[in-house]
């Protein structure tokens, strides 16, 4: 009897010592990172030091050192949230971070399942910083771009869906889609990649490339504001997306789009196959008509906007 006392107490004492961390953050229930491995490799902390979450509800992810250690840090949600739009409140200049520092806001499965924004030089202070990635990286799955930033915060998103995925960057914080102006760069991906949906988990982390200390020799800090997730419906389902029609396709010179009776407004905005926008139109008419006729032939991804959702439908031009 004692010797079984001894072992239950010793498994409860395991069981204790590898329980994991969590953390409450915009609604959702967190994972934080700890022990060691990649990216980089790296060390991770679940220390309050390395990750906390503020009187104001904002998150605090660190690089921290202790002694000439770093520290890296990670959460990641417990639950899968599918199809939809995954937004992010950023504060602070991203493009500050020493060109060793990576930030990360990803949907994560397996290293070939794997939605990124990132923010990183990987330790090369020429290289832009902005990062758009469908995993694995082959021909088509990236875009990266110049965050530019002209205040200290910035938003980020994509849209997530069976046939695309719609990525977004702006400056500033905005609930609804802000000015063109304040546009920093947008991606449309459509290739054979799109991951699956229902294993994957959200994730933000901040981490050293390579494993590598950062040039500056200092500790930095990641601030997010707030991030929203999906609900469980599919964007398919909801009521101002599910009856909008965008048609012929593939077409010749027109488009056509007819907007469902409870809406009454929108915007249409239209990329080309290297996601560059070509055309952006309110619609203030129940059915438009967009003449196209003097784009070449090819794919095109036709965006609409509306009651802050977003529908992106591929295009062929014959």
């Amino acid at each position: 009897m004692k010797n079984l006392f001894v072992l239950l107490l010793l498994l409860f004492l395991v069981e204790m010592i590898s329980a994991q961390t969590t953390i409450q953050f915009s609604g959702i229930t967190w994972n934080v990172r700890n022990g060691s491995g990649g990216p980089g490799p790296n060390l991770w902390s679940d220390s309050p030091n390395s990750v906390w979450v503020d009187a104001d509800g904002q998150l605090h992810l660190k690089i921290r050192k202790v002694g000439s250690t770093y520290y890296c840090s990670e959460i990641y949600a417990q639950q899968s949230f599918g199809h939809g739009e995954y937004r992010f409140y950023v504060a602070g200049n991203v493009g500050n971070y020493d060109p060793e520092i990576v930030a990360g806001l990803f949907t994560y499965e397996t290293d070939t399942r794997e939605i990124d924004i990132e923010f990183s030089r990987w330790g090369n202070p020429a290289n832009m910083d902005g990062w758009f990635t469908i995993q694995p990286v082959v021909a088509g799955n990236q875009q990266n771009f110049t965050m530019n930033q002209a205040s200290d915060s910035s938003t980020h998103k994509f849209t997530w869906g069976s046939s695309n995925i719609f990525f977004q960057s702006y400056k500033g914080h905005y609930e609804t889609l802000p000015a063109t102006e304040n546009l920093i760069k947008e991606w449309n991906y459509t290739g054979n990649y799109i991951p699956p949906v229902g294993n994957e988990r959200l994730h933000i982390n901040f981490w050293l490339f390579g494993g590598h200390s950062p040039v500056n020799q200092q500790e930095a800090e990641l601030v997010i504001t707030s991030v929203f997730v999906p609900s469980l419906t599919s964007i398919d389902e909801i009521p101002a997306l599910k009856n909008m029609k965008i048609y012929p396709n593939p077409f010749l010179d027109v488009v056509t789009i007819e907007l469902p009776e409870n809406v009454n407004t929108g915007e249409i905005s239209v990329l080309n196959s290297t996601g560059q926008e070509i055309l952006r139109q309110q619609l203030t008419e129940k059915k438009t008509e967009i003449d196209l006729g003097k784009f070449p032939t090819g794919i095109y991804s036709v965006k609409l906007i509306c009651n802050r959702e977003v529908k992106v439908q591929k295009m062929i031009k014959q």
